[in-house]
């Protein structure tokens, strides 16, 4: 047993009362799951639990009031065998992790940006690779948001269910733009060949982009370079070198040389902006330029197109995920289920709190000052504070405030 404060004993009670009257989404093929959880006064994980009924779900999230609460991505014959090999493995979803931890810069960014770039990132894995390249159909995939610092897609269909831990890391391979071959997404060309009086011959050799419509990676490839080079037009040098680190070591030759290529006046009106992609080629691209120009479309283009999912969550075909329905036990929010259709408005600060959890105040002490919007009320303040009930949960839980 753990010693308990008084800051964990009021989160125990709320989640306690939070328990015994929330509705909690079932989840499919309920009996076949293992269940797992972590408390506030026990310092193990209690796993290798199954239940027959929600009924006996829920009377022991009230009795024991976990501070997390886990099931399995995998189905079993028998869930609450004590040891792996005895559960009899059926099958398993195909779950994608995103988290913040895999952003790049997120040290520097607030709760609230960390949670807006995951979003936008669940967005890109969403529509360009899952409903997209793979295929799956929006029934087939539930997005959950974690209640914590990310988004999570399970997808259910009957065609990923049996797959191994070597076939699921295939897929991971795939969405993140894992060793991607960049002459196969931008292949080399013959667009001329000379023949001379000596009978000598040569052959001019052209990247090319791929075409309009063209589908999987060479889709999101061609998509990059559209926006890049409409994206380019019109910034300074610093700006350039800026925004796009793969440019910053060339010289100001190199990058004003890119953009006369790009954006200057060629024969017949044309810039050579638009010849690369009416033509989907980028032989308009000056040799002494290209060096900088093909680096900088590659990078980018992973950049913009990859989704950096948490890789050993999809392998592991014997996962333990938050349950939907529960609280985070470092936030106090739900792990919320929900369709594509209601991923967009969705803001977790403002959405993701328990209605049961009252607004009346409770005095806390900060320990690092304190500005966020939960709810659609700005927090702010440091030392001792007076704020909503979810808010106290919330600056204990995630901000290691403490009670008045």
């Amino acid at each position: 047993m753990m010693k308990m404060t008084r800051e964990m004993e009021f989160a125990m009670r709320w989640f306690g009362d939070y328990y015994s009257r929330a509705e909690l989404p079932q989840p499919d093929r309920f009996e076949e799951r293992e269940f797992g959880f972590m408390f506030f006064d026990k310092d193990f994980v209690r796993r290798h639990m199954g239940f027959g009924n929600m009924a006996d779900l829920r009377h022991y999230l009230v009795r024991q009031v976990p501070m997390h609460a886990y099931y399995s991505s995998a189905f079993y014959e028998k869930p609450g065998a004590p040891k792996m090999e005895m559960k009899g493995w059926r099958g398993a979803d195909l779950v994608f992790d995103l988290d913040a931890d895999h952003l790049k810069g997120a040290e520097q960014m607030t709760y609230a940006e960390m949670l807006a770039a995951v979003k936008k990132d669940m967005v890109r894995l969403l529509d360009d690779f899952l409903f997209g390249d793979l295929g799956f159909a929006e029934e087939e995939v539930r997005i959950v948001f974690s209640g914590g610092r990310g988004y999570h897609a399970h997808v259910s269909n009957e065609k990923v269910r049996g797959l191994k831990s070597h076939e699921r890391s295939e897929i991971v391979d795939y969405v993140c733009g894992t060793d991607l071959d960049k002459d196969w997404l931008f292949p080399q060309k013959a667009t001329m060949q000379k023949v001379y009086k000596t009978g000598k011959k040569t052959v001019d050799i052209a990247v090319s982009l791929p075409e309009e419509g063209a589908g999987g990676w060479r889709g999101h490839a061609r998509e990059v370079v559209a926006m890049l080079l409409n994206e380019m037009e019109g910034l300074e040098i610093p700006e350039i070198r800026a925004r796009y680190p793969s440019l910053a070591p060339y010289n100001d030759k190199v990058l004003a040389g890119i953009q006369m290529d790009l954006y200057g006046s060629r024969g017949g009106g044309m810039r050579g902006k638009d010849l690369i992609l009416e033509r989907n080629s980028l032989e308009y691209i000056m040799d002494r330029n290209k060096e900088a120009f093909l680096r900088w479309i590659q990078e980018e283009v992973k950049i913009h197109s990859a989704a950096e999912v948490d890789e050993p969550v999809t392998r592991d075909v014997k996962r333990l995920i938050r349950m939907p329905g529960s609280l985070h036990g470092k936030t106090a929010m739900r792990v919320i289920p929900m369709g594509r259709d209601q991923l967009n408005d969705f803001d977790p600060l403002r959405d993701a709190f328990p209605p049961i959890l009252p607004e009346h105040p409770i005095k806390v002490v900060a320990k690092n000052p304190v500005d966020i919007r939960l709810k659609g009320e700005r927090i702010k303040g440091e030392g001792m504070m007076e704020v909503p009930t979810y808010a106290a949960l919330f600056m204990i839980l995630r901000m290691k405030a403490s009670l008045a």
